[in-house]
């Protein structure tokens, strides 16, 4: 009855009204000047017009009262509902059957036209949905927004259940088992879906392929409307085809990871089962010398093997820690954890890491810092260990006794750290496998192969990025990253 005196429904009575009123201003008009052919042409217009916005009951009723009232007013004799001529009497039964029919099929071209706006708007409606639940990493972000959907439907609270979501501690123990019921086993029960009835509330479930994600409460009443029904389970459809994608994405990524993992460990092995033997061999071969040998060695030849000694352990000192970082990267990367940082001097980096670099080749050594460099927010231990792995590929692979270029300088908002030298260049697809972990340049040479892969890894812990600049006249290798507002300091300046 409310539905009745709503505005949308008083809107179309008073269109509909008005028309009457047009069509009656019309016919009185044109009284004197047509005949009462073209008169009740007006009036059979009149009719179908105003059908478009009344009900057919109402515009049944309309055409009986205006039919009566063109009697009166336009038939003779006028003033009364007598009628002197045969033929107007079939005019009159003519006009009420052709306003009958009109009305009939205006009312029915109305609904068609209303159920199609409707499918339309629901057809988007699901679309838009979809569209949404595609392009969502997390779906069940959306069961709020699908919660919202299907009241402003149903016009009644809706209450979800999934595994993320949960807002049935109120309801009661029967409410709480149904929705529990209708999530395991996939299925619409309540009223109407012939799985108890007898239910006081109407429950649908998050279907997907397998298994259900969940499921809804709502209002009986929504049997009572099919298609009304029916969006509500494609909406509750599509959550659930969404949420059963995630899994299955999140169990694929879940097994590569752990192949990749298990991956890591074996090749992590075979690496320090290979590149180890050789640096302990020789380890063991001169200490076993200087044990065994020692009052038949010249001092020399001591201090020969002492050295061979350091060397190896410190080749095996950056080996194991190269290994460890790249370790400790992928393990800062899975879970979403933070670098040691701080703010740190390019100059002081790279004064720590020409420390480091063994006296036989200091020579070799070119610096070229930019002046009053801005700091730079990092892990000066992990870009200090960059630079390092850098210059002893620079050892290893640039002619004996050229020149190895070290630099620093900002561009932009970003600073680069450089090492250049004199070897060959890399090509583009190859530099791309080098950073692949264990792999190496030059199987002749020793080592472990993660030092491109650990310099790419601390690039990206710091948000940067850590390319190759191909050159047909030398090597270069640039980390860039990006520069952060700077800190002020004593004075107010920074």
């Amino acid at each position: 009855m409310n539905a009745l005196f709503s505005p949308q429904y008083l809107q179309r009575y008073t269109t509909g009204l008005a028309i009457w009123a047009l069509g009656w201003c019309v016919l009185l008009l044109m009284d004197t000047h047509f005949d009462l052919a073209n008169l009740s042409l007006v009036l059979v217009l009149t009719s179908a017009v105003a059908a478009l916005w009344l009900p057919v009951s109402f515009t049944l009723v309309a055409s009986v009262v205006a039919l009566m009232a063109f009697n009166w007013a336009f038939m003779p004799p006028r003033g009364t509902f007598a009628i002197d001529l045969h033929q107007h009497t079939f005019l009159l039964v003519a006009m009420l059957v052709v306003n009958v029919i009109v009305a009939r099929l205006m009312v029915s071209l109305r609904e068609q036209t209303r159920r199609a706006e409707e499918h339309a708007a629901a057809a988007d409606a699901l679309r838009n949905w979809a569209d949404q639940l595609r392009d969502s990493k997390e779906p069940a972000e959306l069961l709020g927004e699908l919660q919202q959907q299907l009241m402003h439907l149903s016009g009644t609270a809706v209450y979800v259940l999934s595994d993320t979501v949960s807002d049935i501690a109120h309801l009661n123990t029967e409410q709480r088992d149904a929705l529990i019921y209708c999530r395991d086993n996939n299925q619409a029960i309540g009223p109407g879906t012939g799985r108890y009835q007898e239910l006081t509330h109407l429950y649908l479930p998050l279907r997907g392929k397998g298994q259900a994600g969940g499921a809804v409460m709502l209002d009986t009443s929504l049997i009572e409307q099919p298609g009304i029904f029916a969006q509500a389970q494609a909406l509750c459809d599509q959550m659930g085809w969404a949420l059963e994608r995630q899994q299955i994405v999140q169990r694929e990524q879940h097994v590569r990871d752990q192949v990749q993992s298990q991956n890591l460990r074996n090749t992590f092995l075979a690496a320090i089962s290979h590149d180890y033997r050789t640096p302990l061999a020789t380890i063991m071969g001169a200490a076993s010398s200087l044990i065994e040998q020692d009052d038949r060695l010249a001092q020399t030849q001591r201090q020969q093997l002492a050295k061979t000694i350091v060397d190896e352990a410190d080749r095996l000192r950056r080996q194991t820690n190269n290994m460890l970082q790249l370790a400790r990267l992928d393990g800062i990367k899975a879970v979403g954890a933070a670098i040691q940082a701080n703010w740190e001097s390019a100059e002081e980096i790279i004064g720590s890491v020409l420390y480091r670099i063994p006296a036989q080749v200091q020579h070799r050594i070119e610096i070229d810092i930019q002046p009053d460099l801005p700091l730079i927010w990092g892990d000066a231990l992990l870009l200090a260990q960059l630079l390092e792995n850098l210059i002893d590929n620079a050892i290893k692979y640039a002619p004996i006794d050229s020149a190895i270029k070290i630099s620093a300088h900002a561009m932009q908002q970003t600073l680069v750290f450089a090492v250049e030298d004199q070897g060959a260049g890399i090509a583009a697809n190859h530099f791309e496998q080098l950073l692949e972990t264990f792999q190496r340049g030059d199987h002749r040479q020793s080592g472990a192969g993660v030092g491109l892969a650990l310099c790419r890894a601390i690039a990206r812990a710091h948000g940067g990025e850590f390319v190759h600049v191909a050159d047909a006249q030398c090597a270069r290798f640039e980390c860039r990253l990006p520069l952060r507002a700077q800190p002020l300091i004593a004075g107010g300046r920074s």
